[in-house]
């Protein structure tokens, strides 16, 4: 009789055991697809082995999106990465170029004057300060300007640079048909659609 006895206690301190564990085991990997839910936010970029995110930063509207490994050319035919703290560090300097993996360096790469990500208005296009970009084809879309009566709003950089010419002689045409004084164009919202304004240009 005691012996059965002690039979059933054994048997309830397991089956509380087990089902607490369960419980728990639930609540872990129940812990780790939500941290994993909320990790892999839009784009959704690859991971390599190591747990890294990689992709190209072209598909990230901030910086809060970059992936832990930024394309950034080739090297003799393998893809070449740089590590996200080396993308948004200190520019004018050579930093290490690496392989998917985040840790075999394959090459080195030049850090411009800055690597500007424009964020982008609903219809896609990039807007923010030229003075952020590194080049006039790295100049975003919508480019911030105060307009004639001081509205602060943005121009199309198709607006500014105007007609581009073909050749030498189409530059000198298009030069001495400028007005002297400048030329209006039209002050937008950040959606690039509504006219909030009047740009005058040089």
């Amino acid at each position: 009789m005691m012996y059965s006895k002690g039979i059933r206690i054994l048997i309830g301190v397991v089956f509380i055991v087990s089902v607490v564990g369960g419980a728990m085991a639930f609540q872990s990997t129940y812990a780790k697809s939500t941290i994993n839910q909320s990790h892999t936010n839009p784009p959704n970029y690859p991971e390599n082995e190591n747990g890294k995110t990689y992709g190209s930063s072209e598909e990230a509207t901030s910086v809060e999106m970059l992936p832990d490994l930024i394309h950034a050319g080739s090297v003799n035919g393998i893809k070449g990465y740089l590590l996200k703290k080396d993308y948004l560090g200190e520019p004018g300097r050579d930093v290490p170029l690496y392989d998917v993996d985040g840790k075999s360096i394959i090459g080195s790469f030049h850090i411009g004057a800055k690597n500007m990500i424009y964020p982008k208005n609903k219809n896609g296009q990039t807007y923010g300060s030229a003075t952020d970009a590194t080049s006039p084809e790295t100049e975003p879309e919508l480019i911030s300007a105060i307009g004639v009566d001081g509205t602060k709003g943005y121009v199309l950089k198709k607006d500014i640079d105007g007609e581009q010419p073909k050749s030498p002689e189409e530059a000198i045409s298009i030069q001495k048909s400028r007005s002297p004084g400048g030329r209006d164009i039209p002050l937008y919202d950040v959606d690039g659609e509504t006219v909030i304004g009047v740009f005058h240009g040089g």
